[in-house]
């Protein structure tokens, strides 16, 4: 896939440090009609009397692409921030940079688990109770694995000590045998579309 980062980074002058992609196809679950959700990290001429962006955004056909200062993601990650861990920890790197793997190293060795792990309880509560424990017969499938993906994640965190892996296959295994087998399934059932809606299913999931 072709992006074009250049022209952004002519336009915006700045220097793009590393993308990579952050939605459905990083986590191992996208489907056929699924975007690419492109993050990345920037610098830019701090030396200047102007007001600095510290985030970009632009949506250039099936790509969503979202980017930060490097100021902006290093304050956040000084607090754990889940979603600067969820893009240091991406397998899909689309521009690479040596500063990548070093912060990634330092959100392992100094984050705090126990503000990953409220978020990822947050992500479950949210999506289930919006989503998933309401009247009718039918759910988005794609509900269901948010909240099965971060039900995996906090046993992670919990037995390893160490933040979750981004791609759902690395974390399943921390799930009890029977949402394991549900959530393969939904997965699987997702694949057709994005916006597939499914039987409900209300396997005891203890959020």
């Amino acid at each position: 896939m072709k992006i074009d980062i250049k022209k952004i980074e002519k336009e915006e002058n700045i220097k793009v440090l590393f993308l990579i992609e952050s939605g459905s196809r990083a986590w191992g679950w996208e489907s056929k009609d699924s975007d690419y959700d492109i993050r990345g990290v920037y610098i830019q001429d701090y030396n200047v009397f102007k007001e600095l962006k510290s985030q970009l955004t632009y949506k250039i056909g099936e790509q969503d692409i979202e980017l930060w200062d490097l100021k902006k993601f290093l304050t956040l990650m000084r607090k754990s921030n889940p979603s600067v861990w969820e893009w240091l920890s991406s397998d899909i790197i689309y521009l690479d940079n040596p500063i990548r793997e070093k912060l990634k190293k330092e959100f392992i060795q100094g984050c705090s688990r126990f503000a990953l792990k409220k978020h990822y309880v947050s992500m479950a509560r949210q999506n289930f109770n919006k989503y998933i424990n309401q009247i009718g017969d039918t759910a988005n499938l794609k509900k269901y694995v948010y909240v099965l993906r971060s039900i995996a994640c906090i046993s992670y965190i919990e037995k390893t000590g160490l933040p979750p892996p981004k791609n759902y296959k690395n974390v399943i295994n921390y799930l009890p045998k029977d949402l394991f087998n549900f959530f393969v399934k939904i997965v699987k059932d997702k694949r057709e579309s994005e916006s597939l809606e499914g039987k409900r299913n209300f396997v005891k999931m203890n959020i």
